[in-house]
């Protein structure tokens, strides 16, 4: 339900907070007192488009507020999920809507931001807004058929395999093109594919394949190189020339020497010694090492060879040498899925004429169920008729295969709301038959039927009862007041009948300095609703006539709530 809505800077609303009750609730006033302006800005709070020009004479912008209680079942949960609100059945969902004369419509749901698009989609699981002028929804024939499929209540799988035919064969249809259009794309491609296919098998290619080939052709250069370095120090060691022998020799000479002078020859001798010494360790080390890397290395110029195969594939197919494994592996589902395509698409085509003959008896099916369901719904709302003054008029829903339009998920039905004011007249669209005042009652007698199982929790009826008066308004706050049993009403009305029959009753007015105007609203005390009642019986002079007829309307009002609870 709707706890409270809050209006700041609108048209000649300067604030405004209303809390609001369950059961029906009433607002009544003189005509321009303000009541349309609260529906508007009811209808901004719920997903209408910004409308500038109805902010507040001096000031800035207009703000927005709304607090609604919704039971756990209730689909807006899910929305708020899908959504990225955070939101759960315990707390209120707090909407707030501020509309700025520079273009700003900042919109916050728990403090998370909305889109338009996406607040109008919530405001329709909320509230709906009826009246003379205000029932376009229920005029489009999509919002009759799934009015009609919710009233049905078919067993789930009836809707649901006509929704999982036309699925599948959404689905074989996009698959067709796909496959048709690879083929048309590729199916020429074939030899080049298996010539690349059959190289890199001849090349040895396997997951990092690349990068293996560089690794080891890097280790075994590595490895040549070295082993040459060993070489070349040998060779400058212990070759004859080398530093081995003539080190050798220049210590056997020093030592002869020695007797000559010995305290000159002796550090010479020293320094020679261990030079010699590590020449020495350093052969030996060399000696050590030297069978590491003496390994065949033959093998790099094959390795160079793959590689500069890889380079040259990779080049002429717009990859890198790294991607060349994975080019590989789909050009092998690409070859594989070229020479099933024919295979593939006859498969396709299969199943794609089983889901269209699936589809068609699951549609036919769901036709037998809404015929005997609009059937059903057209006697409930006949019947709805005559307590609304309507004594002549008959309802009934149509419903019409339509196998040659397109398909969709919810059949091949077209479904019309049609009526007939007097017997004998033919069955036309409700929107051609009734009048404004025939086409809200209508309207209001099929809300007494549906409602109980549809989920908007507040429901708003905006003058539905303007021209008629006596007994048919009568029959209008009767309904009215019956739908306000099981979910919340709200109702502008111009008619003592129903304003009778409110369980809350507002009183908008308007007041005036001389500068500026002010849109009041009042709650009114049981007194308070005698006197207003009276003066809409009566005028502004309260007649002790008016003030007694107007105890006897809330009286009886009062009797056929207790009668209703107790049926």
């Amino acid at each position: 339900m709707l706890k409270r809505l809050s209006i700041d800077q609108f048209v000649i609303i300067e604030h405004l907070d209303l809390d609001f009750q369950t059961g029906l609730t009433v607002l009544t006033g003189e005509t321009g007192a303000g009541k349309s302006i609260l529906l508007d800005a009811m209808g901004l709070i719920l997903g209408e488009p910004p409308d500038l020009e109805s902010i507040r004479a001096g000031s800035n912008a207009s703000t927005f507020k709304a607090n609604f209680a919704l039971g756990a079942k209730h689909p807006v949960w899910h929305f708020l999920t899908t959504h990225g609100v955070e939101a759960t059945p315990d707390t209120d969902i707090k909407i707030e809507r501020v509309m700025a004369r520079d273009g700003r419509d900042d919109i916050q749901v728990n403090g998370y931001p909305l889109a338009l698009d996406a607040l109008r989609e919530m405001g329709a699981l909320l509230v709906e807004i009826h009246g003379q002028f205000a029932n376009q929804n229920l005029l489009d024939p999509m919002k009759q058929l799934l009015l009609l499929d919710a009233f049905g209540a078919y067993p789930p799988e009836i809707l649901g395999n006509v929704a999982q035919n036309y699925h599948d064969i959404v689905r074989y249809m996009k698959e067709l093109d796909d496959e048709r259009s690879f083929i048309a794309k590729h199916g020429h491609e074939q030899a080049q594919i298996e010539k690349d296919i059959a190289e890199l098998v001849r090349l040895g290619m396997r997951k990092n394949f690349y990068e293996d080939v560089k690794a080891e052709h890097h280790r075994l250069v590595n490895i040549r190189e070295t082993n040459e370095i060993f070489q070349s120090v040998q060779a400058q060691l212990v070759a004859s020339i080398g530093a081995e022998p003539a080190l050798s020799i220049a210590s056997r000479t020093v030592s002869r020497q020695k007797d000559l002078d010995g305290d000159v020859l002796e550090p010479l001798e020293g320094y020679i010694t261990t030079a010699l010494e590590n020449v020495r360790k350093a052969i030996a080390e060399m000696t050590r090492l030297m069978p590491q890397y003496n390994q065949d290395t033959s093998d790099i110029a094959r390795l160079e060879k793959t590689m500069e195969a890889l380079d040259v594939i990779a080049s002429e197919r717009g990859v890198t040498n790294e991607q060349l494994f994975e080019f590989y592996e789909d050009q092998i589902r690409k070859l594989k899925r070229i020479k099933n395509s024919r295979a593939q698409i006859l498969k396709l085509d299969e199943l794609l004429a089983k889901a269209k003959i699936a589809y068609v008896e699951a549609a036919h099916l769901l036709t037998d169920y809404r015929v005997k369901a609009a059937k059903r719904l057209s006697e409930a709302i006949t019947a709805e008729m005559p307590p609304l003054k309507l004594v002549r008029a008959a309802f009934e829903v149509e419903v019409v295969e339509k196998i040659n339009n397109p398909w969709s998920a919810i059949g091949i039905n077209e479904v019309t709301f049609t009526a007939r004011t007097n017997p004998g007249m033919p069955f036309s669209p409700i929107a051609k038959t009734a009048s404004g005042g025939e086409l809200a009652r209508m309207v209001l007698a099929l809300k007494v039927v549906v409602q109980s199982v549809l989920t908007t929790c507040t429901l708003v009826f905006d003058e539905i009862d303007t021209g008629i008066g006596g007994p048919s308004a009568a029959a209008v706050g009767e309904r009215i007041a019956k739908l306000a049993d099981t979910t919340q009403v709200m109702a502008i009305t111009h008619s003592p009948q129903v304003a009778a029959r409110g369980k809350q009753h507002l009183h908008v007015s308007k007041k005036t300095d001389g500068v500026t105007t002010e849109t009041v609203v009042t709650m009114l005390g049981q007194q308070e609703r005698i006197d207003e009642i009276s003066r809409m019986l009566a005028g502004d002079v309260i007649t002790p006539e008016a003030m007694a007829a107007a105890k006897s309307l809330i009286s009886e009002a009062e009797k056929a709530a207790v009668a209703r609870r107790s049926a």
